[in-house]
């Protein structure tokens, strides 16, 4: 889609959504433009719009439009089509056919038990009771750039199906299979299983297996347990075990492809009604190397004040962070972020430091209307001052 035709298309989205009344539709979005301000070797102005909508007709609430763009024009320099225009979504979703069925066509995101991404293609869901259903879908990844074209089919074919069985024995079961094909080979073939269990009283459990048939190895492993005591305590661990997902046609292909381990513990305590302590830590195991990190955190409802360790294989960390937001008035609110580090990446290195920071003003003039204006600045070794102005103006409908 060329520049013109995409102001066109923001412009007539406009349009519909003044004219919606006498359509007797509903539409409801959300309009974002961000001024973008920065120096490198020269000064860069970037203008980013958004614009999210879904439309929908009041008699017919079982069929929907959804859609989802950003433009982006830098005022210093060209920028290719694909970098200028994102297509994150847009498509028709018609719900409770007779009774049982939903259906998606166009662009979306699917998650059908297992991470994946933005699809162009089809879905269907069958309900066969209010506890079993069916999923079914296929199509072509829209890959991370989401370009405004439809992509072809051996640029990443995607097809799979979900079954899932809720509230049996206090247990949410999963089956699942996916697979991903190009114009040379499937290169991925995977099926699970997810369950996820609330028999024990205050308690958690969820689980994931998926296994890859293509690359006769375990794609995915997860295991996570959260308990709470009341509203006071909250405890969780988890452990995963996963291949890095990396596509056919990627540079990391080259290299030899293993699995990481991670274990980690999370612990939140409420001090009083509204203030928190927080921690966690986090073990992460590849073949030969471990990293560590711990974060433990006091906040309340405005912000929290924490302090960061890292050490082992990525380095070695020591920071504190602090982020607050203070209500001035009824509408205005003030926030502040700052991010101090003490590293080194590797021991044979001296410790360096570098302190970030952002202070933001945000006005809410109605219901529909908000502005933000943040300034943020960054000082290390490379820069002795890094800085940079966004803007935000927002309206929603």
């Amino acid at each position: 889609m060329s520049k013109k035709n995409f102001v066109l298309f923001l412009a007539l989205c406009f349009l519909v959504s003044r004219g919606i009344r006498s359509q007797e539709l509903r539409f409801h979005g959300k309009f974002s433009n961000t001024t973008y301000s920065y120096e490198t070797d020269k000064v860069h102005t970037r203008l980013y719009q958004t614009i999210r909508f879904s439309a929908e007709k009041p008699n017919w609430n079982k069929l929907a439009l959804i859609g989802s763009f950003r433009a982006l024009t830098d005022l210093n320099e060209t920028i290719d089509d694909d970098l200028r225009y994102k297509f994150y979504q847009l498509n028709l979703q018609v719900q409770d056919i007779l009774g049982h069925l939903d259906f998606v066509a166009g662009r979306f995101f699917l998650h059908p038990g297992t991470v994946l991404g933005a699809v162009d293609g089809m879905q269907l869901d069958v309900h066969l009771t209010h506890k079993i259903a069916w999923k079914v879908y296929g199509g072509v990844e829209s890959h991370f750039n989401r370009s405004i074209k439809i992509y072809e089919s051996q640029d990443g074919w995607v097809a799979g199906s979900l079954f899932e069985w809720e509230k049996l024995l206090s247990n949410t079961f999963q089956l699942l299979y996916l697979q991903k094909t190009d114009d040379e080979e499937t290169y991925w073939q995977i099926t699970g299983l997810n369950i996820v269990n609330t028999q024990i009283p205050h308690t958690q459990l969820k689980i994931q297996s998926h296994y890859d048939l293509k690359n006769s190895r375990f794609h995915k492993l997860l295991f996570n347990a959260r308990y709470s005591l009341g509203t006071k305590l909250f405890l969780a661990y988890g452990y995963k075990n996963q291949y890095p997902q990396v596509y056919s046609n990627s540079f990391f292909t080259i290299f030899e492809i293993d699995p990481y381990q991670k274990h980690s513990i999370d612990l939140l305590y409420n001090l009083t009604n509204s203030i928190f302590a927080s921690g966690t830590y986090q073990l992460i195991q590849l073949d030969d190397e471990t990293a560590n990190q711990v974060i433990i955190s006091l906040g309340n409802n405005s912000g929290n004040i924490g302090l960061i360790y890292e050490s082992g294989y990525g380095g070695d960390h020591i920071g504190a962070m602090v982020d607050y937001a203070y209500w001035v008035t009824k509408n205005l609110c003030a926030s502040a972020y700052v991010d101090y580090s003490h590293y080194r990446t590797q021991e044979i290195y001296e410790y360096e430091n570098q302190l970030a920071n952002a202070l933001r003003m945000s006005y809410r003039f109605n219901k529909r209307w908000l502005i933000d204006l943040e300034y943020q600045w960054l000082t290390n070794r490379f820069q002795e001052s890094d800085s940079r102005i966004l803007n935000h103006i927002h309206l929603s409908w």
